[in-house]
């Protein structure tokens, strides 16, 4: 495994990229992280909402630049509940045994956006041994479904509409 925490650079930024499971969280990391993901927009909800899903998180991968959180992704246990809504919402099963985990919580702040920070965040996270097992994800952003994510191995299984009106995209990676 990568020794962390390490540098890494994306667009020749360096970023100080660490990882850490929900509960290693420092309450001001937890409500910074929560904080990043609430203003992209990518996940419903209030901050300390955000904050309580981000705590149970298995791993995240926090870089930094300077002080401040420049971008976040995490591999984490979705609620049945969430499964059960993409089986009805999309007509393709995801279930626990094949697909344990799922990669969401990307975010990267307005500042440090086109670099290629999320998909490096995510490709690190990905190389790990809970990136090898079953994964899905699902995003309502383009790139992510036609490149960053195939890139790492993912298959589009379909979409939905979402209360919003918006596609949402379900992939996934056999483990």
């Amino acid at each position: 495994m990568n020794a962390f925490p390490k540098t890494v650079r994306a667009a020749d930024v360096p970023y100080t990229v660490i990882l850490r499971s929900g509960a290693e969280l420092s309450d001001e990391e937890a409500a910074e992280v929560a904080e990043l993901i609430h203003s992209c927009g990518a996940v419903k909800g209030t901050v300390e909402q955000i904050e309580n899903r981000v705590r149970r998180a298995h791993l995240l991968i926090i870089a930094r630049w300077a002080k401040e959180i420049a971008g976040v992704a995490a591999l984490k246990s979705p609620e049945t509940t969430y499964r059960k809504r993409l089986r009805e919402n999309v007509g393709v099963d995801v279930p626990e045994n094949e697909y344990p985990t799922e990669l969401g919580y990307v975010a990267v702040s307005k500042a440090n956006r086109g670099r290629r920070l999320s998909s490096l965040l995510m490709k690190e996270l990905m190389s790990l041994p809970l990136g090898g097992d079953g994964v899905f994800a699902t995003t309502k952003r383009e790139g992510y479904r036609t490149a960053a994510l195939p890139d790492l191995g993912f298959k589009c299984r379909g979409s939905y509409l979402n209360d919003e009106g918006e596609t949402v995209y379900l992939l996934t990676k056999a483990g």
